[in-house]
């Protein structure tokens, strides 16, 4: 072999062995950033709430979905203890969680409490929370640690104001509706009347579906928009369909809401 072709073997060996080297340190950089076990409280993309990781429109609508979705089911689902009710027990419980990488709920803790068996009752609402799209970290899927406050209150917001408030939607007037009526509304706007008759506009206007505790949410700035209609699309019979929509009274929000049962 000449001393030529010799010196580009080795310059070629000596290109590989760098080469390799690169990789396994790239390698090593995008695969061990972390250990597995560590919780974020801030990263790229935070955890989504069931049913708003896709096909709800762009991030703000995305987090707004995510955030409407998260209210409709405390409001469903957080039972007010009996003991609380008889103590006369209000105010806020602050509880923490974490979202793993499979978007389970997981290491919940109770940060405040009020007692009244009020914080076991945030706790058993965190335990039967479906399970969330995780949060993102390089585009990694990570565990990420949330703080959530919860308001107990005997008395009803809407009870005095909203609950004068009327929502209508097209032809639904009974709490039941066939999935093929409930499609065909889609076209037709959403009404909010005040306790005078006035039509109030709508700041925000959701659309819930739910059956076997999976929740489907959309929410838009008043309109019936693409995302809504999405829902109603995936809509099935033997769930509850749920429209929500909040207008300002006196600078504060008012959320009326009506649900419908989907018969066949």
């Amino acid at each position: 072999m000449s001393d030529l072709a010799f010196q580009f073997q080795k310059s070629w060996s000596m290109r590989k062995i760098i080469t390799a080297a690169l990789v396994l340190c790239f390698g090593q950089y995008i695969f061990a950033q972390w250990p597995t076990d560590t919780v974020f409280t801030k990263v790229d993309t935070m955890p989504f709430f069931y049913g708003c990781a896709v096909d709800v429109g762009d991030a703000q609508a995305r987090r707004l979905c995510s955030d409407q979705a998260l209210m409709q089911f405390i409001s469903t689902y957080l039972n007010y203890p009996h003991k609380a009710r008889q103590m006369g027990l209000e105010g806020t419980v602050y509880v923490s969680f974490v979202v793993d990488e499979t978007g389970f709920v997981t290491q919940t803790r109770l940060v405040r409490d009020i007692g009244g068996g009020c914080g076991e009752a945030a706790l058993e609402l965190l335990r039967e929370m479906p399970r969330w799209e995780p949060g993102l970290m390089n585009g990694q899927k990570v565990k990420v640690r949330l703080n959530l406050p919860i308001q107990f209150s005997l008395r009803d917001k809407n009870a005095d104001t909203g609950g004068s408030y009327s929502l209508t939607w097209g032809s639904l007037v009974n709490d039941t509706v066939r999935l093929e009526e409930l499609k065909k509304n889609s076209s037709k706007p959403v009404f909010v009347r005040d306790p005078f008759g006035n039509n109030r506009y709508i700041d925000e206007l959701a659309f819930t579906f739910e059956k076997n505790k999976r929740m489907l949410n959309a929410v838009s700035r008043g309109d019936i928009s693409s995302e809504l209609i999405k829902i109603i699309e995936k809509s099935k019979r033997g769930g509850k369909f749920t429209i929500t929509a909040s207008v300002q009274d006196n600078g504060q929000f008012i959320y009326v809401s009506r649900t419908f049962k989907i018969v066949k």
